[in-house]
């Protein structure tokens, strides 16, 4: 994993291509897309480039970063208030305020940010990303695209990179499945088979619903099932179309042995196309992994699609797990936040930062991935650092 180096005794100065706007002199429509943060008593405005043609060149600023950059407009070293409460994740934070050029930092009499101040950040260049992987390589795959895309709109660009790898309608046989009740027949659910038999003897179904594009099942809990956690793991089971029956009964009998407490599917051809088609909820780290050591041998032979930006759990890609931050309740039928929704937001924010710098693809994908791991990524696993 790539490791930042200690930064404490540097010399910053504030860079002076950026301007820092206070929340009461922007305009209105700043402010009103700017409304939810306006009652963050931190939030103090924006980091704008004199120069800037497009919104990526714009950054929030919060108070202590805001008074940062005030304390730096002459170079020095950072403030002893600052260093007082110096620790990694503020290591990290300068880091990552020079990559996105808001500060420079000074080596050898001159000063660099952005793209040239890598290698001054970095205590070396990281040489093993695990690319060897299909789904480490799917998801670097993921990144040359975003890329490649002539995409301004940072959140259009965070939805592309969020469904990659879904397969396109026109290379399947999969018209026929626009409703739900038309992917419980493609499952081979209600024919009285073992697959029914588990479901209902230890599942409670919930179908889809206007806010809630998936059908759901929730364990049948004769005990107290604690709803609230730090955390909720899943493993992501990600067959190509055609093998998902077969994999759907076989993951069913392992989940229902297994301490999952919900999983879901699709509800419509659009779903089971997409690479996350089926995904299995967990309370525990050590949950996931036990059902994960049952499932891989029951799965194997079985075609893979994959989930881009995800942490390997076999060797083809078909399993993948990931861990959310919950909510305060965890309901079988209710979207929820996402880790992989929070990830492609960065690496859309990254892109666009990395077009401003001017770079080469090689070079953007190299400035992404170390980008990331500043935002608490790690891209050897797409886990949080």
């Amino acid at each position: 994993m790539i490791k930042v180096k200690f930064l404490l005794h540097a010399t910053f100065r504030s860079n002076s291509a950026f301007e820092l706007i206070e929340q009461g002199n922007l305009d209105q429509q700043a402010l009103h897309a700017l409304a939810d943060l306006s009652k963050d008593p931190e939030f103090f405005g924006v980091f704008r480039r004199k120069d800037a043609k497009t919104g990526e060149s714009t950054r929030l600023a919060y108070k202590e970063v805001a008074l940062l950059f005030y304390f730096l407009q002459n170079a020095g070293e950072l403030p002893q208030y600052f260093k007082a409460t110096y620790d990694d994740e503020v290591n990290l934070t300068m880091a990552r305020l020079v990559l996105e050029g808001i500060f420079e930092i000074r080596v050898e009499q001159r000063f660099y940010s952005g793209a040239a101040s890598q290698d001054l950040l970095y205590d070396s260049p990281e040489q093993a990303l695990g690319r060897r992987h299909p789904l480490l390589d799917m998801s670097f795959r993921a990144i040359r695209y975003g890329v490649e895309l002539n995409e301004a709109d940072t959140a259009s660009l965070a939805g592309k990179l969020y469904a990659y790898n879904t397969v396109p309608p026109f290379f399947t046989r999969a018209h026929e499945l626009s409703a739900f009740e038309d992917v419980e027949v493609f499952l081979g659910m209600g024919k009285n088979t073992l697959l029914d038999r588990l479901l209902n003897q230890h599942w409670n179904k919930h179908e889809p619903g206007p806010k809630f594009s998936w059908i759901s099942w929730s364990r049948k809990q004769n005990g107290r099932h604690d709803t609230q956690w730090n955390a909720t793991y899943k493993i992501y089971i990600s067959p190509v179309l055609e093998e998902l029956p077969a994999v759907f009964q076989k993951a069913v009998g392992v989940l229902s042995r297994s301490d999952a407490f919900s999983f879901k599917i699709g509800m419509n051809r659009e779903g089971l196309l997409r690479p996350d088609k089926l995904v299995a909820y967990f309370a525990e780290f050590d949950q996931l992994m036990a059902a994960a050591d049952q499932l891989g041998p029951v799965l194997q032979g079985h075609k893979a699609q994959g989930v881009p930006f995800t942490a390997p759990l076999d060797d083809s890609g078909m399993l993948s797990w990931g861990m959310d931050k919950a909510t305060d309740e965890i309901l079988p039928n209710m979207e929820g936040g996402s880790w992989r929704a929070t990830v492609t937001e960065k690496l859309a924010a990254s892109i666009s930062l990395s077009k401003t710098e001017k770079l080469g693809r090689e070079e953007s994908v190299d400035f992404v991935l170390k980008k990331m791991m500043l935002e608490g990524v790690d891209t050897t696993t797409w886990t949080a650092v």
